[in-house]
């Protein structure tokens, strides 16, 4: 008997040994979430309907890539674009292709390949360029014929190849994000355990063919949004549950403060709809059982050593948000199907009915190989939240 506790003595000192001091490629930061509002009842995030797709864009097309690419994590078609006057969707997947899309038949076409790998997509005012940020060679332009050209791969004489997302202004500055400073596309998950504070919010500058930093150490800069009146530009940072908006004109110019805090989820892309409006996607739920241990980066290590079967799983619902100017939620379509990957990165108006009518959207996804479009539903005034 003595024996025997002598030998579960010894394993039990070998796992605490192992769960305290085993290497990891972590380097967690300590700090402390908002509130998980969720979204049930009672929360400011409660869903206004239920996320719907009768149809799939490009399926086919992007399966048969996705099969011969060799079924890599993250090949989906992450940000969606539609060029003015031709009412074209443009998305970029996992390959470095970007197709274009009919959205009434379904037709897929090749348009370009940037020989890296196109995250954020979205059209000058003439729809003659398209701006892209790529995961391995920055910010780049592609023109009518396809012809890619790299505009930027480093800001204030750091790197920056990894864009993630972006958006252009009427003088054709371009505001862009670099996520991260330490790890590639390929390795997010690494970020959201770290949840470390290294991106960047960045400026191109046209005449000078310069990137600056604008926002730095942000929790994973994702989602990059201009005002319709470009007094202001979003930034969504991803690991902190909060998008930033920065302001460029008026006496709070080279300011920034919170315009929506407390998601529910990770806010990956952010795209101003035709009338103002700002349509977000949701890429990951909250994980609760990292959030409460973010404090402390040393249990962070002992979950993440813990077996496959005991680290927590992460759930991947389809949320798609819409926030007025002011940050004011006005409609949220969510699909929360147990173990269903319904993820949603972004959403772009195909058809505009305003707050208050039906707007055909389509949207996008890191995880599910097509290109859906939805309908997002008009609801009573009475039934939006205000997100504080």
């Amino acid at each position: 008997m003595r024996r025997a506790l002598k030998w579960l003595l010894a394993a039990a000192a070998v796992i605490a040994a192992y769960l305290l001091l085993w290497p990891t490629p972590l380097d967690p930061y300590a700090w402390t979430p908002p509130l998980n509002p969720g979204t049930g009842p009672g929360s400011p995030f409660r869903p206004t309907q239920q996320l719907r797709s009768d149809v799939d864009l490009a399926a086919a097309v992007i399966q048969t890539k996705f099969a011969d690419a060799g079924r890599p994590v993250n090949f989906g078609p992450e940000d969606v674009a539609v060029r003015p006057v031709e009412g074209r969707v443009y998305t970029g997947i996992g390959d470095g292709s970007i197709l274009s899309i009919d959205p009434a038949s379904g037709e897929t076409r090749f348009f370009a390949n940037t020989g890296g790998r196109p995250l954020g997509v979205t059209f000058d005012a003439t729809g003659d360029t398209l701006y892209v940020a790529d995961a391995k060679l920055g910010l780049l332009s592609v023109d009518r014929a396809g012809m890619v050209s790299v505009l930027a791969n480093e800001a204030d004489g750091e790197p920056a190849t990894f864009a993630d997302n972006l958006d252009v202004a009427g003088d054709g500055t371009v505001w862009f994000s670099a996520p991260t400073r330490e790890h590639t596309l390929a390795q997010v998950t690494l970020d959201v355990w770290d949840s470390r504070p290294t991106g960047r919010l960045l400026r191109y500058d046209p005449q000078t063919k310069t990137a600056s930093v604008k926002l730095d150490n942000l929790f994973y800069a994702n989602g990059v949004a201009l005002a319709q009146d470009e007094s202001f530009v979003l930034v969504a940072e991803f690991l902190a549950f909060r998008i930033t908006r920065y302001w460029l004109k008026g006496e709070r110019a080279g300011t920034h403060d919170v315009f929506v805090d407390g998601l529910p989820g990770y806010p990956d892309n952010i795209t101003r709809t035709p009338d103002g409006r700002f349509l977000v996607g949701l890429s990951l739920q909250r994980i609760p059982g990292l959030d409460k241990q973010r404090p402390h980066p040393w249990m962070v290590k002992v979950i993440y050593r813990l077996p496959g079967f005991m680290t927590p799983k992460p759930q991947y619902p389809g949320y798609l948000l819409e926030f007025d100017a002011t940050g004011r939620l006005l409609r949220f379509a969510a699909d929360e199907t147990p173990n269903v990957t319904a993820q949603v990165t972004a959403g772009a108006v195909l058809t505009d009915g305003g707050a208050a009518g039906p707007s055909e959207v389509v949207i996008g996804s890191l995880l599910v190989p097509s290109v859906r479009k939805v309908e997002l539903r008009p609801v009573d005034s009475s039934l939006a939240a205000v997100a504080q």
